[in-house]
């Protein structure tokens, strides 16, 4: 097969389809454990394809799955302990380390669609970052004007929006030749620290003002009381710590006794808090999807959580942790099946240190007392939790690419719908159950504050990476749906910059209707120009 065949065209060699597969290289998808191409028509066969694609998205399913519970479960929970180490504030913690973590899908996926990007065709990164912006924008923020009419706040409000909108006017800019150059690669990069900085400045700011209209009325309240001369005010906010000693739990006081047999049992079985009695149907069969991957997680990802006692310490399962978790990576980044001296596999010899820490751990522990370095664990919960993201939006990447090789779809659509929906799933649920709960201006800031930071680090990481290791700016293939997508995410941004203040930051189930529909039209809009119906030759 010649080189500058397309993997798209194996209609034309629909009598050998499987040594097609094989031998063009179009079609070796890079970076993945499977090559889900040749399975589909090698493994399964031409005959039985509708069975294999069946199989491809159920495991795409799962491996979406996969990616949030790894994110939200594992990733997340190591960042705040992580965070909590460094000493860093909750606002500084929130706006970096946290929402880095919620973001991690997005950002990982799109890192991995870069990287795994042919001839310039990054249509699927173009198209979950800026379709995940458009469904964000719309959809959720509609949703949650829909379920609690609300009052919004302002100046955040319109601060996350404005940003957003130089973000994407950015990014247009920057595909607008057709190659994405280092300075613009860092340029997202830049614009992130400002947001930053922003953020944090107007915080501190608000705190400040806040603090002196307290200390003023404190001083107020004293004069009056001085008057009656019988109440005495420090002018400070005092906490009692009595009260604090009641509702803060001690660290020092040890789990009570269990059974060897009921340890084992917590080592090795993820405890969940709601009883299986007590879930519904449809929450049993999504219980039963999710268990191979809370197993997998469970015994190669240490977990450590500052809100119960000892932190999740458990000598047995946090010991094997030592030897699985750095096994783990060495296997996942492929690292593992390099040779020392072209003799000795790495993966041997991560096992045999990992088995020496596994050993001194069970030796120097005490099964209810966590050690003085249980920390620790956190940093190598991030660091497993971080390669296995990678590797899951690396196959869920390679799986939407088979599926639009076989189908015929851009990577462009597949993007912003599946892509999209996929990782901004679990957004959804979140913002729309804080709106639920009494809380709809936390849902609403996460509407733009989250998407941004997507957006930006999601551009700038992947491609920042590319251009140093090409040494030369990253040339994309630009179409026009991509150019699309990005006029339907300005329209939504600067829609909601217009009306909301005029609408006296009022989101209303009208306007949250529009933005649903909006989005509704963007979709029919974008399959019209995928089947040629618009713009076609």
């Amino acid at each position: 097969m010649t080189t500058n065949i397309e993997c798209r065209d194996y209609h034309n060699y629909a009598n050998n389809t499987c040594v097609f597969m094989r031998t063009t290289p179009d079609c070796k998808l890079d970076e993945g454990f499977i090559n889900y191409l040749t399975f589909v028509f090698c493994t399964i066969g031409d005959k039985l394809l509708a069975l294999g694609l069946t199989l491809l998205a159920g495991w795409l399913l799962v491996l979406f799955i996969g990616l949030g519970v790894t994110a939200d479960a594992y990733f997340c929970p190591a960042l705040r302990v992580i965070a909590r180490v460094l000493k860093l504030s909750e606002n500084i913690a929130g706006v970096t380390f946290l929402a880095f973590g919620n973001g991690a899908p997005d950002i990982f996926s799109a890192i991995a669609a870069v990287g795994s990007a042919k001839g310039g065709d990054v249509g699927l990164a173009f198209g979950a970052l800026f379709g995940a912006g458009v469904f964000v924008t719309t959809v959720v923020a509609g949703t949650i004007g829909l379920v609690t009419p609300f009052t919004s706040i302002q100046r955040p409000l319109l601060r996350d929006i404005i940003f957003f909108i130089v973000a994407a006017f950015g990014a247009y800019v920057a595909m607008y030749d057709g190659k994405i150059y280092l300075v613009e690669s860092l340029g997202f990069i830049i614009m992130y620290i400002v947001y930053l900085i922003v953020l944090i400045g107007g915080y501190f700011v608000n705190r400040r003002i806040k603090d002196r209209r307290a200390l003023l009325q404190a001083v107020q309240t004293e004069a009056a009381a001085r008057s009656y001369g019988s109440v005495q005010t420090t002018g400070e906010t005092t906490v009692v710590a009595d009260e604090a000693s009641r509702i803060i739990p001690d660290d020092s006081e040890s789990q009570p006794d269990v059974t060897f047999a009921l340890a084992l049992r917590h080592a090795f079985l993820p405890r969940t808090d709601t009883p299986w009695v007590e879930r519904n149907l449809i929450n049993k069969i999504f219980s039963i999807i999710r268990m191979p991957v809370l197993l997998i997680l469970h015994f190669t990802v240490p977990l450590v959580d500052y809100d119960v006692q000892e932190h999740n310490w458990n000598k047995l399962l946090n010991s094997f942790h030592l030897l699985s978790g750095p096994l783990a990576v060495a296997i996942l980044t492929k690292v593992g099946f390099m040779k020392i001296a072209n003799v000795f596999p790495v993966w041997a010899a991560v096992a045999i240190v990992g088995t020496i820490l596994c050993f001194a751990s069970l030796i120097l522990t005490e099964y209810h007392t966590k050690p003085r370095y249980h920390s620790g664990f956190a940093f190598l919960g991030f660091a497993v939790s971080v390669v296995w993201i990678y590797c899951i939006a690396n196959e869920i990447v390679n799986l939407l690419s088979t599926f639009g090789i076989v189908f015929g779809i851009s990577n462009t659509i597949l993007g912003l719908t599946f892509l999209a929906w996929g990782n901004s799933l679990s957004d959804y649920v979140s913002n729309v159950v804080s709106a639920r709960q009494g809380y709809p201006n936390m849902g609403i800031s996460a509407c733009y504050g989250g998407p941004l930071l997507n957006f930006l680090m999601g551009l700038g990481i992947p491609f920042t990476f590319a251009t140093i290791k090409n040494g030369a700016p990253f040339s994309i293939d630009v179409s026009l749906l991509q150019n699309v997508i990005a006029y339907f995410l300005f329209g939504s941004l600067a829609g909601t910059l217009v009306f909301i203040p005029l609408n006296k930051f009022y989101y209303g189930r009208r306007f949250g209707s529009l933005l649903i529909l909006y989005y509704v039209a963007f979709l029919v809009i974008a399959i019209l120009i995928e089947t040629n119906v618009i713009g076609g030759k």
